[in-house]
């Protein structure tokens, strides 16, 4: 009898990953910070963080969005420059 075996790559890269605990130290507030707004190129996802910049920009002054984006796995010189550019970051995915 015939088999179909289904693989699902992200599925298998979130498990290698594991469990990741949120920020010990998080920012009572967002005004006056960089915030960066991830997105991983799926459709939609950028229409969604376009929209959540102008919200935060709109809402907490003087804070910033800066957008970037790279495919999963984001390569290690995309998070050295988020980190070195950003305090928070939004992140989004999308189909």
């Amino acid at each position: 009898m015939p088999q179909l075996m289904v693989m699902d790559p992200v599925a298998q890269l979130a498990a290698e990953l594991g469990v990741f605990q949120p920020a010990a130290e998080r920012p009572r507030s967002i005004e006056g910070l960089r915030v960066g707004l991830y997105w991983n190129r799926k459709p939609g996802g950028n229409w969604a963080l376009e929209r959540v910049g102008k919200m935060i920009t709109d809402r907490f002054a003087g804070a910033e969005a800066e957008f970037f984006d790279a495919r999963r796995p984001i390569p290690e010189e995309v998070v050295a420059d988020i980190r070195a550019r950003c305090d928070v970051v939004v992140g989004a995915t999308a189909d």
